[in-house]
Protein backbone atom coordinates (compact mmCIF):
# COMPACT_ATOMS: atom_id res chain seq x y z
CA UNK A 1 0.00 0.00 0.00
CA UNK A 2 1.15 3.40 -0.86
CA UNK A 3 2.45 5.46 2.16
CA UNK A 4 0.33 8.84 2.63
CA UNK A 5 2.48 11.53 2.41
CA UNK A 6 1.85 14.33 5.33
CA UNK A 7 4.02 17.14 6.88
CA UNK A 8 3.19 20.23 8.30
CA UNK A 9 4.77 24.00 9.47
CA UNK A 10 6.61 23.36 12.58
CA UNK A 11 8.57 26.46 15.06
CA UNK A 12 12.07 25.67 16.80
CA UNK A 13 13.63 28.07 18.80
CA UNK A 14 17.82 28.29 18.12
CA UNK A 15 19.69 30.79 20.28
CA UNK A 16 17.92 33.98 19.02
CA UNK A 17 15.94 32.99 16.32
CA UNK A 18 12.77 31.02 15.95
CA UNK A 19 12.66 28.92 12.77
CA UNK A 20 9.58 27.63 10.34
CA UNK A 21 10.20 23.87 9.36
CA UNK A 22 8.69 21.20 7.84
CA UNK A 23 9.69 17.99 8.50
CA UNK A 24 8.71 14.72 6.97
CA UNK A 25 10.39 11.50 9.16
CA UNK A 26 10.10 8.35 6.63
CA UNK A 27 9.10 5.29 9.00
CA UNK A 28 12.54 3.30 7.45
CA UNK A 29 14.93 4.16 9.93
CA UNK A 30 17.57 3.76 7.71
CA UNK A 31 16.45 6.42 4.70
CA UNK A 32 18.46 9.10 4.04
CA UNK A 33 17.55 12.45 5.27
CA UNK A 34 17.46 14.98 2.31
CA UNK A 35 17.85 18.92 3.72
CA UNK A 36 16.51 21.50 1.23
CA UNK A 37 18.11 24.97 1.59
CA UNK A 38 16.42 27.86 -0.18
CA UNK A 39 17.69 30.98 -2.06
CA UNK A 40 17.53 34.86 -1.44
CA UNK A 41 13.95 36.26 -1.43
CA UNK A 42 12.61 32.52 -1.37
CA UNK A 43 11.54 30.25 1.10
CA UNK A 44 11.16 26.40 1.48
CA UNK A 45 7.58 27.32 -0.26
CA UNK A 46 10.09 26.66 -3.20
CA UNK A 47 10.76 22.66 -2.69
CA UNK A 48 6.59 21.75 -2.50
CA UNK A 49 6.41 20.09 -5.63
CA UNK A 50 9.35 17.97 -4.52
CA UNK A 51 8.52 16.64 -1.08
CA UNK A 52 5.67 14.63 -2.61
CA UNK A 53 8.19 12.79 -5.22
CA UNK A 54 10.68 12.19 -2.74
CA UNK A 55 8.84 10.86 0.44
CA UNK A 56 8.43 7.40 -0.43
CA UNK A 57 12.41 6.59 -0.38
CA UNK A 58 13.67 10.17 1.99
CA UNK A 59 13.37 11.75 4.95
CA UNK A 60 12.86 15.34 4.37
CA UNK A 61 13.40 18.82 6.06
CA UNK A 62 13.06 22.02 4.72
CA UNK A 63 13.10 25.48 6.41
CA UNK A 64 12.78 29.27 6.03
CA UNK A 65 16.01 31.23 6.68
CA UNK A 66 15.55 33.42 9.39
CA UNK A 67 14.49 36.57 7.21
CA UNK A 68 12.37 34.80 4.56
CA UNK A 69 9.12 32.75 4.58
CA UNK A 70 7.32 31.99 8.21
CA UNK A 71 11.01 32.46 10.45
CA UNK A 72 11.66 35.00 13.09
CA UNK A 73 12.58 38.42 11.01
CA UNK A 74 15.49 39.17 14.17
CA UNK A 75 17.63 41.86 13.65
CA UNK A 76 20.04 40.86 16.07
CA UNK A 77 21.99 37.90 14.31
CA UNK A 78 24.19 38.27 11.59
CA UNK A 79 22.91 38.03 8.32
CA UNK A 80 25.50 36.14 6.79
CA UNK A 81 26.40 33.33 4.43
CA UNK A 82 28.45 31.71 7.36
CA UNK A 83 25.66 32.00 10.18
CA UNK A 84 23.25 30.71 7.84
CA UNK A 85 25.33 27.37 7.34
CA UNK A 86 26.04 27.44 11.23
CA UNK A 87 22.27 27.87 11.74
CA UNK A 88 22.01 24.73 9.79
CA UNK A 89 24.02 23.06 11.79
CA UNK A 90 22.46 23.87 14.84
CA UNK A 91 19.07 23.00 13.79
CA UNK A 92 20.31 19.53 12.51
CA UNK A 93 21.71 18.94 16.03
CA UNK A 94 18.62 20.18 17.71
CA UNK A 95 16.37 17.39 15.88
CA UNK A 96 19.68 14.83 16.67
CA UNK A 97 20.11 14.52 12.72
CA UNK A 98 23.36 12.81 12.34
CA UNK A 99 23.76 12.52 8.87
CA UNK A 100 22.48 14.50 5.42
CA UNK A 101 22.18 15.17 2.06
CA UNK A 102 22.05 18.50 1.57
CA UNK A 103 20.28 20.22 -1.25
CA UNK A 104 20.75 24.28 -1.58
CA UNK A 105 18.62 26.16 -4.58
CA UNK A 106 20.75 29.23 -5.92
CA UNK A 107 21.55 31.05 -2.55
CA UNK A 108 20.90 27.89 -0.47
CA UNK A 109 24.03 26.37 -2.26
CA UNK A 110 26.04 28.49 -1.10
CA UNK A 111 24.96 27.79 2.44
CA UNK A 112 24.85 23.71 1.81
CA UNK A 113 28.69 24.21 0.57
CA UNK A 114 29.50 26.14 3.79
CA UNK A 115 27.58 23.52 5.77
CA UNK A 116 30.03 20.82 4.81
CA UNK A 117 33.05 23.18 5.68
CA UNK A 118 32.13 23.68 8.81
CA UNK A 119 30.57 19.72 9.68
CA UNK A 120 31.92 17.85 6.84
CA UNK A 121 31.34 14.67 9.04
CA UNK A 122 27.52 15.67 9.18
CA UNK A 123 27.13 15.03 5.30
CA UNK A 124 27.03 12.79 2.68
CA UNK A 125 26.56 14.69 -0.65
CA UNK A 126 25.29 17.43 -2.06
CA UNK A 127 22.53 18.46 -4.68
CA UNK A 128 23.22 22.26 -5.91
CA UNK A 129 20.38 23.66 -8.07
CA UNK A 130 21.66 26.66 -9.84
CA UNK A 131 23.93 27.76 -6.84
CA UNK A 132 24.88 31.40 -6.58
CA UNK A 133 28.70 31.50 -6.75
CA UNK A 134 31.27 33.85 -7.78
CA UNK A 135 29.22 37.12 -6.09
CA UNK A 136 31.24 39.41 -4.91
CA UNK A 137 30.08 41.15 -1.46
CA UNK A 138 27.79 44.22 -1.20
CA UNK A 139 29.50 47.39 -2.20
CA UNK A 140 30.88 49.44 0.39
CA UNK A 141 28.45 52.52 -0.18
CA UNK A 142 25.62 49.90 -0.36
CA UNK A 143 26.59 48.26 2.82
CA UNK A 144 26.95 52.36 4.50
CA UNK A 145 23.02 53.04 2.84
CA UNK A 146 22.03 49.99 5.04
CA UNK A 147 22.89 51.88 8.27
CA UNK A 148 20.90 54.44 7.58
CA UNK A 149 16.99 54.42 9.02
CA UNK A 150 15.41 55.05 6.67
CA UNK A 151 16.82 52.79 3.83
CA UNK A 152 14.33 49.92 4.98
CA UNK A 153 11.88 52.18 4.20
CA UNK A 154 13.55 52.99 0.56
CA UNK A 155 13.59 49.09 0.01
CA UNK A 156 10.39 48.70 0.65
CA UNK A 157 9.33 51.76 -1.61
CA UNK A 158 11.91 49.93 -4.53
CA UNK A 159 10.17 46.55 -4.09
CA UNK A 160 7.01 48.30 -4.42
CA UNK A 161 7.64 49.72 -7.81
CA UNK A 162 8.81 46.62 -9.76
CA UNK A 163 6.33 44.40 -11.73
CA UNK A 164 6.68 41.53 -9.82
CA UNK A 165 5.25 39.10 -12.26
CA UNK A 166 8.05 40.64 -15.05
CA UNK A 167 10.89 40.19 -12.39
CA UNK A 168 9.60 36.51 -12.15
CA UNK A 169 9.32 35.83 -15.79
CA UNK A 170 12.98 36.37 -15.98
CA UNK A 171 13.41 33.39 -13.48
CA UNK A 172 11.64 30.53 -16.18
CA UNK A 173 11.43 29.15 -19.29
CA UNK A 174 7.75 28.25 -19.28
CA UNK A 175 5.56 31.64 -17.91
CA UNK A 176 2.41 30.02 -17.98
CA UNK A 177 3.79 28.26 -14.41
CA UNK A 178 3.63 32.19 -12.88
CA UNK A 179 -0.19 31.99 -11.60
CA UNK A 180 -1.34 34.68 -8.97
CA UNK A 181 -0.89 31.90 -6.25
CA UNK A 182 2.23 30.87 -7.32
CA UNK A 183 3.77 34.44 -7.12
CA UNK A 184 1.82 34.93 -3.92
CA UNK A 185 3.32 32.10 -2.63
CA UNK A 186 7.14 33.38 -3.33
CA UNK A 187 6.36 37.04 -2.70
CA UNK A 188 3.99 36.05 1.10
CA UNK A 189 6.87 37.28 3.22
CA UNK A 190 7.34 40.72 1.33
CA UNK A 191 4.65 42.23 3.66
CA UNK A 192 5.82 41.15 7.08
CA UNK A 193 6.63 42.78 9.53
CA UNK A 194 10.78 43.38 9.72
CA UNK A 195 11.12 41.74 6.37
CA UNK A 196 12.81 44.89 5.35
CA UNK A 197 15.02 45.61 8.34
CA UNK A 198 16.15 41.60 7.83
CA UNK A 199 16.81 42.60 4.03
CA UNK A 200 18.83 45.38 5.07
CA UNK A 201 21.16 43.53 7.32
CA UNK A 202 21.23 40.80 4.69
CA UNK A 203 22.94 43.50 2.20
CA UNK A 204 24.98 43.80 4.94
CA UNK A 205 26.51 41.05 6.07
CA UNK A 206 26.66 38.67 3.06
CA UNK A 207 29.54 37.86 2.45
CA UNK A 208 31.22 37.08 -1.25
CA UNK A 209 30.53 33.40 -2.14
CA UNK A 210 33.00 30.60 -2.15
CA UNK A 211 36.64 31.34 -3.94
CA UNK A 212 37.64 28.56 -6.42
CA UNK A 213 40.93 28.30 -4.35
CA UNK A 214 37.93 26.89 -1.65
CA UNK A 215 35.75 24.98 -4.08
CA UNK A 216 38.91 23.11 -4.95
CA UNK A 217 39.35 21.81 -1.25
CA UNK A 218 35.15 20.65 -1.29
CA UNK A 219 35.68 17.00 -1.78
CA UNK A 220 32.38 15.44 -1.74
CA UNK A 221 30.58 13.73 -4.73
CA UNK A 222 28.27 17.02 -5.93
CA UNK A 223 25.51 17.06 -8.53
CA UNK A 224 24.79 20.41 -10.08
CA UNK A 225 21.65 20.48 -11.79
CA UNK A 226 21.11 23.83 -14.15
CA UNK A 227 18.55 25.36 -16.26
CA UNK A 228 20.07 25.88 -19.92
CA UNK A 229 18.19 29.19 -20.02
CA UNK A 230 19.05 30.72 -16.93
CA UNK A 231 19.26 34.16 -16.87
CA UNK A 232 19.78 34.91 -13.06
CA UNK A 233 22.83 32.40 -12.36
CA UNK A 234 24.01 31.31 -16.42
CA UNK A 235 24.83 27.96 -17.18
CA UNK A 236 28.99 29.39 -17.72
CA UNK A 237 28.52 29.37 -14.21
CA UNK A 238 27.07 25.49 -13.43
CA UNK A 239 30.13 25.11 -15.89
CA UNK A 240 33.20 26.39 -13.81
CA UNK A 241 31.38 25.66 -10.58
CA UNK A 242 32.03 21.79 -12.02
CA UNK A 243 35.83 22.43 -13.10
CA UNK A 244 36.50 24.19 -9.35
CA UNK A 245 34.50 21.25 -7.09
CA UNK A 246 36.72 17.95 -7.95
CA UNK A 247 33.86 15.73 -7.87
CA UNK A 248 31.20 17.20 -9.10
CA UNK A 249 28.50 16.32 -11.88
CA UNK A 250 26.65 18.64 -14.49
CA UNK A 251 23.40 17.89 -15.63
CA UNK A 252 21.71 20.70 -18.00
CA UNK A 253 17.42 20.52 -18.63
CA UNK A 254 16.35 22.27 -21.77
CA UNK A 255 13.94 25.14 -21.55
CA UNK A 256 14.21 25.67 -18.06
CA UNK A 257 15.02 28.82 -16.11
CA UNK A 258 16.37 29.45 -12.66
CA UNK A 259 13.31 28.35 -10.69
CA UNK A 260 14.22 24.31 -11.51
CA UNK A 261 12.01 22.74 -8.64
CA UNK A 262 9.51 25.19 -10.02
CA UNK A 263 9.84 23.78 -13.43
CA UNK A 264 11.55 20.70 -13.61
CA UNK A 265 10.17 18.96 -10.49
CA UNK A 266 9.54 15.29 -11.66
CA UNK A 267 12.99 15.20 -13.56
CA UNK A 268 14.57 17.03 -10.29
CA UNK A 269 13.40 14.41 -8.30
CA UNK A 270 14.68 11.83 -10.66
CA UNK A 271 17.77 13.00 -10.54
CA UNK A 272 18.18 13.16 -7.11
CA UNK A 273 17.35 9.72 -6.81
CA UNK A 274 19.76 8.26 -9.54
CA UNK A 275 22.79 10.40 -8.05
CA UNK A 276 22.00 9.15 -4.42
CA UNK A 277 21.66 5.37 -5.50
CA UNK A 278 24.14 5.18 -8.43
CA UNK A 279 27.16 7.34 -7.14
Amino acid sequence: MKSVFETRKEKVQLDKVTLSYEYYKHPNQKAQTLVFIHGFLSSSYSFRKLFPLLHDHYSLLSFDLPGFGESEKNCDIHYSLHEYAALTNRLLEKMQISKVVLIGHSMGGQIALRTCIQHPERVEKLILLCSSSYIKSSSLGLRVCSYLPFFPYCLSLSMNAINLRKNFEHLVYDRKLLTKQVIDGYTTSFNEKGFFLALCRLIRDREEDLASTTLNKINFPILLIWGSDDRLVPLRVGERMKKDLPDADLLVFSHTGHLIPEERPLETSNAIRHFLHEK
